[in-house]
């Protein structure tokens, strides 16, 4: 990487399209979500930060433990970071509590100032989803979720700034590369 790299390399991905074929850049924002600790979760927490985000559920038997191992990895590494911070949203509500995701997030030896585990309704997770241009479903018997393994990074004006699925090594490599393009 050279000293020439700057912000201007990671492009804004949060845009629609409108009607006309104009690209509206859109932010992320947050209202009606619980984090493990049972507080509100709003805007206001995302502000002057640079995070991640990702989608899971705590009784995933496949992709979420694989994913919750490499985001511990990059939240020690930026565990000195004060601009950092992670967000994950869990994907079934009706069995994560609060009290479920505080256990989550206390197994993770990660402060709960740098990683948010949050809940809303169903709804409100899904429109969330669409805002990170993600989704998710059960499975047809009801035991498992589908759910992408990507995670997406938002700079300090809630704008995304890249995609990476983390559990592709060199996507990893590729986000901490890009988070410390955002903290510079």
């Amino acid at each position: 990487m050279s000293c020439h790299t700057s912000t201007d390399n990671l492009p804004i991905l949060s845009y629609k399209v409108d009607d006309t074929g104009q690209k509206k850049i859109y932010t992320i924002t947050y209202d009606g979500f619980t984090n493990q600790l049972g507080e509100t979760f709003s805007t206001e927490h995302t502000k002057s930060n640079i995070y991640i985000a990702n989608f899971f559920f705590t009784r995933c038997p496949s992709i979420c433990p694989p994913m919750r191992n490499e985001l511990i990895s990059i939240a020690e590494e930026f565990s000195e970071e004060p601009d950092f911070m992670m967000i994950s949203h869990t994907i079934d509500p009706e069995h994560d509590s609060v009290s479920v995701l505080k256990a989550y997030g206390e197994a993770t030896d990660i402060s709960e100032s740098k990683w948010q585990f949050l809940r809303a309704s169903e709804d409100k997770t899904k429109q969330q989803a669409v805002l990170y241009m993600t989704n998710f479903k059960p499975h047809e018997d009801g035991s498992d979720f589908y759910h992408s393994s990507f995670v997406a990074l938002v700079d300090k004006q809630q704008h995304i700034r890249g995609f990476y699925n983390i559990l592709v090594p060199e996507d990893v490599e590729r986000l901490k590369n890009d988070i410390q393009i955002l903290l510079n």
